[in-house]
Formats: structure tokens, sequence, C-alpha cells
């Protein structure tokens, strides 16, 4: 059978064992040839023969040519030695039945490869178009920035199926010359735990995508050694692909994919590259992503830094030295002889003035960072801007204790800021107010009653409010239809550094233990 096959260039269709093409040629043959018994009395012999063609067929599209050219042999020495004369002999007496014989094994060889061919461009044109819509999906999730675990683990997926792969796995090389499993699909995926850790096999295909950064493969296990020779063994590996995520320039990961069920085509780490080219794509984007938040987020603590400090500088320098100036002024006012009640009035308006200016210090010094909110926290401060609030404000603080510094201060001016533009353009007769904290996250609510119409675009101020809770990875969202009032919901997620909830690239890699 492997000779047939070298000599015809054909190969077995994938997934259909070459023993089965066989034995399926073997009983189409037979019941050709029942059929060509009954028909022979009312229709010529040679006219029949043609009607092996119809064993020959199934055979070249399923089984590929190789089968179908041990069948079309088959089928001519039926014919010859059923129902050419001399009966039950393979020596052709006529010239015309010799004829015959040589034309059918001819058209047969030429029907079999090109119902081969067909099948085979058929099979190919089918394989692509897999391939190109498991790319789509994979490139559909790089473009929305899933979390890396969901696309680790749909790539994994998609290469144990397209390749086919007995098992897919996606890992991270470690500095420690080992591998962290990101995500495994296929048979036996449920031995292995995402996180563990492999030492790199000195001789293995990781090893040598490591040394050259370029695709590897193994179809010998000889010289294998430790863990990785037992789980070879242990799972009956015949054949391994490995093909490089390099990010940036540097050699970040690999892809593995391992058969059981033999070899890998050749073109396989080929096909493996063009879905590792977008896991690099989305590890790139998703550090680009993590980097601009890390920046956005020190920028912000920075800006707040220097706010508070202006206000101490302010409410220890400048407000301390008014408040001192007006009590000396006071002094001096009391001790002035009664007789210049003219220089006491004028004293008493300079009072009056510094107060003023004091006062409008204050305000200009609450607005930088209020001190309140550094002292007592959100819930007073909150309190304290609803009682300051031009339009009647329902408060509902389910907040106890202390939150982390970024995520008051966010809090505070999203409020702060509502309120402000409810009293100079909202129109309303009440605003409402709830900040309650549920599973490590802070959710604000504002909302009034006014007349809507507003454009969070066109105002500074929500702009730098949305930029300030994005940068702590929060959301907000603003809705301000005309006549129905406007409102935001702000959610902020309470980690130590306002962190985004979902799972950060670098976690994927951490050791487990």
């Amino acid at each position: 059978m492997r000779a047939l096959e070298r000599l015809a260039g054909g190969s077995v269709a994938p997934g259909r064992h070459r023993r089965t093409g066989w034995f399926v040629g073997i009983a189409l043959v037979a019941a050709v040839t029942g059929v060509i018994e009954l028909l022979k009395a009312h229709t010529p012999v040679s006219g029949l023969g043609v009607l092996y063609l119809l064993a020959v067929l199934p055979a070249a599209v399923f089984w590929g040519t190789a089968v179908a050219l041990g069948v079309s042999l088959l089928s001519t020495a039926a014919l010859a030695l059923l129902f050419l004369t001399p009966i039950h002999s393979l020596d052709v007496v006529k010239t015309a039945d010799g004829v015959t014989l040589g034309v059918f094994v001819l058209t047969a060889l030429v029907v079999s490869e090109l119902s081969a061919r067909s099948s085979r461009e058929a099979r190919e044109a089918e394989r692509l178009a897999e391939e190109q819509a498991a790319l789509r999906r994979i490139a559909t999730l790089v473009a929305r920035g899933v979390p890396p675990a969901e696309l680790f683990s749909a790539v994994a997926d998609e290469m144990a199926r397209l390749l086919p792969a007995d098992s897919a796995f996606v890992a991270h090389l470690e500095p420690d010359s080992s591998v962290a499993l990101l995500a495994v699909a296929g048979h036996g995926a449920d031995k292995f735990v995402t996180g563990e850790r492999w030492q790199v096999e000195p001789r293995g295909p990781i090893a040598a995508v490591v040394g050259t950064g370029r695709p590897a493969r193994t179809d010998e296990f000889d010289e294998a050694t430790g863990e990785v020779k037992e789980r070879i063994q242990k799972s009956g590996v015949k054949s391994t692909a490995v093909t490089p995520i390099v990010v940036e320039g540097r050699l970040w990961g690999v892809i593995v994919a391992a058969s059981r069920r033999g070899l890998f085509p050749a073109d396989t780490e080929q096909r493996m590259l063009n879905f590792t080219e977008l896991v690099a794509t989305a590890i790139a984007n998703a550090e680009s992503r993590s980097e601009l938040a890390a920046s956005r987020a020190r920028i912000v603590a920075a800006s707040d830094e220097t706010r508070r400090r202006v206000e101490r500088d302010l409410h220890d320098g400048a407000q301390q030295r008014l408040v001192t100036l007006g009590l000396v002024l006071r002094s001096a006012q009391a001790e002035l002889p009664r007789h210049l009640d003219d220089v006491r009035a004028e004293l008493s308006h300079v009072v009056q003035g510094l107060a003023a200016v004091l006062d409008d210090l204050r305000e200009i010094s609450r607005g930088i960072h209020p001190a309140i909110l550094s002292e007592g926290g959100l819930a007073p401060a909150l309190k304290t801007l609803a009682r300051r609030s031009q339009v009647p404000v329902a408060l509902d603080v389910g907040v106890e204790g202390r939150l982390p510094d970024a995520v008051e201060v966010a809090a505070y001016y999203v409020v702060s800021e509502m309120l402000t533009n409810a009293a100079k353009h909202a129109q309303a007769s009440a605003v409402y107010v709830e900040v309650a904290r549920a599973d490590g996250v802070l959710n604000i609510s504002v909302r009034d009653d006014g007349v809507g119409g507003a454009d969070p675009a066109r105002g500074s101020g929500l702009v730098g409010l949305r930029d300030r809770i994005e940068a702590l990875g929060g959301t907000i969202v603003f809705q301000s239809a005309k006549g129905t009032g406007t409102a935001v919901e702000v959610l902020l997620p309470l980690g130590p550094t306002g962190e985004r909830a979902e799972e950060p690239l670098q976690e994927l890699t951490a050791d487990p233990r």
C-alpha cells in the first residue's frame, strides 16, 4: 500500500484511516460486480465496465489517489477475471477486450486523480476558510481589548481545533528559564493547571525557539529528560510544534501544539505564526494600556499632592498671616483715643476688607483641595458640599471609614462639579446624591430634576472628571436628555492604587505558589 501511495503521489485525506478506505473500496468493487452480473444479460459487458468508476470515485474523493489506484487495479482484475473471455482467467484473448481494459485503467487513473485533486482543493479551501474565520474571531477579541486570560484561552482553543492538535498551550517565558502556562486546550487539558511552571528542556523545541527566535518542532523525544520526558511518555505525544510570541522585539512567550496521532503537516508552524502575531499585538496593546493607565494615575496623584501642598501653604501661611494681621488691627483699633473716630472707622473698614479677603482665600483653598476631605474623609466633605450648595441636596452616603486618597478626591470632585453645574445651568429644584460601596467598587450617583440637554464635551470640568475617573480605572456615564434632568453614574475600583478591576497582565504570569 505504501508503494502504491508513492507511485500515485497522493495522500490520505485528513481524519480518514487508509485501512478503512481499502475495506470500503473492496466492498464497492464487490457491489459493482454484483450489479454487472445482473445487467450482463441485457447489455454488453464492455459497456458495463465503466460502472467500476463508481467504486473508484468515492475512494479518490475520501481516501486519496493511492487508495483509488488500488481500487482501479482491483476493478480491472475483477472485470477481466469474471466477465471477459476466457472467464476466470486474467488472459485477455480479444484485442478489443485488452483495449477496453487499458482504456478503463487510464480513465480510472485520470478520474481518480481529478477527483482526488478536487477533493484536496475543496478541503484546502474549507481549511483556509475555517482558519480565516478563527483569525477574525481572535482579531475581534484583540480589537475589543479583552483581558489577556480570555484571549489566551481562545487562542489555545482555536489552535487545538484547527491544526488539528491533541492539545495546545500558550506560555510565558520566565527569567529563570522556565515557562508559565497561561492557557491550555484540547484532550487532557484538565491535567494541567494554569499558572504552573515547567523548566525548559535544554534540547527541546522551546529551547530551540529561545535560542533562535524562530519556530521549531520535535518529532523525536529520545533525548528528553526529567518532567518533560515523563509527561511525554504518559501522554503519548508524537510531534510538537512551537512558535515564538515576539512583543516589540523581545521574546515574550511561546505557543505549543502537540499531536498524539502522528506528525504535523509541514505548514503547521506557519499557520501557528498567524495566531502568534495577533497574540503579540494584544500583549503589546495590553502593556501600552497598562503603562498609560499607570502614567495617568501618577499624573493625577501628583496633581492632588500639589493641590494639598498649596492648600496647606495657604492655610498655614497666607491665611494665618491675614488672621494675625486682622487681630493686630483690631487691637490697635481698640487702643485708639476716642477723639480719633475717623481713624477708628478707617481701621474698621480695613479689618472688614481683610475678613473679606480671608473668606475669598478660604474659598479658593477649598477649591484647590478641601481641608475637611483630608481631615475627616469623604462623608463629612460631601455633607459640607451639600450644606453650601445653592440647590437643595438629598444626600445618602453609605460609606464608613476612609477610602484611598485618590478615590476620595475623585468622588468629591464629581459631586462638587455636578452641584455647581446644577446651580448654574440646570434650573433644578433638587439634586440627589447617592454614594455606596460594594464588592470593592465605589458607586457614585448624582442626578437633578433640571432641564437637561447638557453636553459633557463642551465643559472642561466634565472632561477633566472623565480623565480623572478613567486614570483610576473607573467608568463614568453621563446622561442629560432634554426635559429629563442630568445624571451621572461613576464606578471607582477601591484597590490601593486604583488599578482596573480586570485581571492585570502581570498577574497571569505570577507564581501561584
